[in-house]
């Protein structure tokens, strides 16, 4: 059966069950490490999960030449698990990647109900100091984004 003719069972979206494999890179003049949803794959251009969120998270300590400290890093792992939950409260969502560099780390996640994505942008920045959090949302019903990572 193909991704598109799937049902989305929101069961079937458990990420607890999810693997992860990691890429490195670079990105400017220093290294980029992307963490990658193997399991997503089954996903990965289903009709129902056409729209791409990044959530993007500037550090506050950037290293360009290297990756963020182990305590910024540790904080920021806190504010992935918060939006992943909070935009699961919406419907139906995919953690796609984790894009690590020296002055950011992105969360890129496809889901549904693009109506969600504007209050939990709002509700985060209401709730996170620690953090300044960009959001970006696009169609992309091929999940390229993805793909460019997943197939390298």
């Amino acid at each position: 059966m193909l991704p598109s003719e799937d049902p989305l069972p929101l069961s079937a979206l458990n990420d607890r069950d999810d693997s992860w494999t990691v890429a490195e890179g670079t990105h400017g003049d220093g290294p980029m490490i992307v963490r990658i949803n193997t399991s997503a794959q089954r996903w990965a251009g289903h009709p129902q999960l056409g729209i791409r969120v990044g959530f993007a998270i500037p550090l506050n300590h950037p290293n360009p030449g290297g990756l963020p400290d182990a305590e910024e890093n540790r904080v920021i792992g806190e504010l992935e698990d918060r939006i992943r939950a909070l935009l699961k409260e919406g419907g139906p969502v995919v953690h796609a990647l984790a894009i690590t560099t020296g002055t950011f780390k992105e969360f890129v996640f496809y889901l549904k109900n693009g109506e969600c994505i504007g209050p939990v942008h709002e509700r985060l920045r209401a709730e996170v100091t620690s953090h300044r959090i960009q959001c970006m949302a696009y169609r992309d019903p091929a999940w390229e984004v993805y793909a460019s990572f997943a197939t390298e």
